[in-house]
């Protein structure tokens, strides 16, 4: 919101009548470079590699941290711009925690699966008190710009486990910096499954984050609250899932009626970026490779009759998700959530309509021959779409930043912004496999990479 002048910048600061944290869910990514971070991404769209690359000059993992801004709104909720430093006092609070231990166990589609760690382990001792499981460092708060704070201060069964930092900058924005992708088991333990692994702990996690805004001496606001998960890298940054997180949770919205969905769709803001992704994963699995590029050259990006068979074509080897379990199709070429051999996962409804809307020739033509650049702006929702359209929205076997738990069970204030009244710092990840590697590990062993190459 920062003006040329203060009377500006005064008169923009009586309009704020409430203040909210974006990205609503931010996401940071471990890393083992101790030397340097980057930030990760706040345009949609916006797949240019960080200044000094993913790695550092010792060819180790930067660490992605994730930038949460405050922004205000007047008393019709319409944005009067970002608070920083120079508007007010901002005093951030966040809290990380890995509940993976503690958790049920990763079963599909079950919410009733055992718990781990409840299982009797030959020669090792049971766990008598699984509070030891839960790796909490508790909240930490940062009061002024140029701060930090470390979550160094979690045990797993004794053993001293850190999660991660939180800094200010010299706005007073926040940063969240997840661990270094630190994994063991204290008692010595092997891998055994790809996701339950007990007596095993990791360095990723989840929580809340939340502020408080001082305008003036006598004004202080509570921020609608924001979530920040510190999620496993990501090894192939430019290549998209063709189901992201926000694409899931845009379902979720539209079904709530909170959000419409794209009718007529628009060939570069709907359509495109379906197809694309599509193409994209086939440079990252041999499952995909060569099986979408000439149906959909032969198809976009006309709406016309002349090419009435290609888009035919295209939507041929789309997976219906109104019959999810029957439909044999190829597109997206991947495993799916009930994991039924040889039945491929879908997209979700509102991707699934965008295309069929494009088949029969209800799409706005606005295709230029070549892909928009990103936004120049950087927007509250804006942070949030950039944030969510780099994860992975499915498969959710069991996923990789967040369980279907994120999909299916949590509850939202409003579009993306989880209620965390209801949540516990660690929920979202605590699904997850553990450690995170065993994961990454065994999906390699498929070959054909068919549960999330991007």
């Amino acid at each position: 919101m920062t003006r040329s002048s203060g009377a500006g910048r005064k008169r923009d600061l009586a309009r704020v009548k409430t203040v909210k944290i974006y990205p609503a869910i931010g996401v940071a990514r471990l890393g083992n470079s101790t030397t340097s971070f980057f930030i990760g991404p706040e345009r949609p769209g916006d797949r240019t590699p960080p200044a000094g690359g993913y790695k550092d000059a010792r060819c180790r993992v930067r660490r992605q941290a994730a930038r949460f801004r405050v922004y205000g709104f007047d008393a019709a909720g319409a944005l009067v711009g970002e608070i920083t430093a120079a508007d007010a006092k901002i005093e951030w609070t966040v809290h990380l925690a890995n509940r993976k231990a503690d958790a049920r166990q990763f079963d599909a589609l079950n919410a009733n699966a055992p718990l781990r760690n409840s299982a009797a382990i030959p020669n090792v001792a049971p766990v008598s008190d699984r509070a030891q499981l839960v790796i909490d460092p508790g909240a930490r708060t940062l009061t002024a710009p140029h701060q930090s704070a470390l979550f160094d201060t979690g045990m797993f069964l004794g053993s001293p486990v850190a999660l991660g930092e939180m800094r200010t900058d010299r706005n007073s924005r926040l940063l969240v910096l997840g661990g270094f992708g630190t994994s063991a088991s204290p008692t010595g333990l092997p891998l055994t499954t790809f996701a339950n692994n007990d007596r095993w702990y990791d360095d990723v996690s989840d929580g809340p984050v939340t502020a408080k805004v001082r305008i003036g001496p006598s004004r202080l606001m509570t921020a609608s609250p924001s979530w920040v998960i510190c999620a496993p890298p990501d090894f192939a940054p430019a290549v998209e899932s063709v189901t992201s997180l926000y694409d899931a949770l845009f379902q979720i919205f539209v079904d709530k009626g909170w959000i419409a969905e794209p009718n007529p769709p628009s060939l570069t803001r709907d359509v495109w970026p379906i197809l694309r992704r599509a193409l994209d994963i086939e440079r990252t699995s041999m499952m995909a490779s060569g099986k979408h590029q000439a149906a959909i050259a032969a198809a976009f990006p006309g709406v016309g009759a002349a090419n009435q068979a290609g888009r035919d074509a295209v939507l041929a080897k789309v997976n219906n998700p109104t019959n999810p379990d029957v439909d044999d199709a190829d597109m997206p070429m991947l495993w799916s959530d009930v994991y039924t051999p040889g039945k491929g996962e879908t997209m979700t409804r509102v991707q699934y309509n965008v295309l069929t809307h494009w088949q029969v020739g209800n799409a706005i033509d606005d295709w230029t021959g070549a892909e928009p650049a990103p936004p120049s702006a950087i927007t509250p929702d804006g942070l949030t779409r950039a944030a969510l359209e780099a994860c992975v929205g499915g498969p959710f076997y069991p996923g990789i930043e967040a369980s279907w738990f994120l999909r299916d069970t949590y509850s939202y204030l409003e579009p993306f912004r989880l209620d965390a009244s209801k949540l516990q710092a660690g929920d979202v990840t605590k699904q997850m496999a553990v450690p995170w590697q065993a994961d990454f590990t065994d999906c390699t062993q498929d070959g054909e990479l068919a549960w999330w190459p991007s």
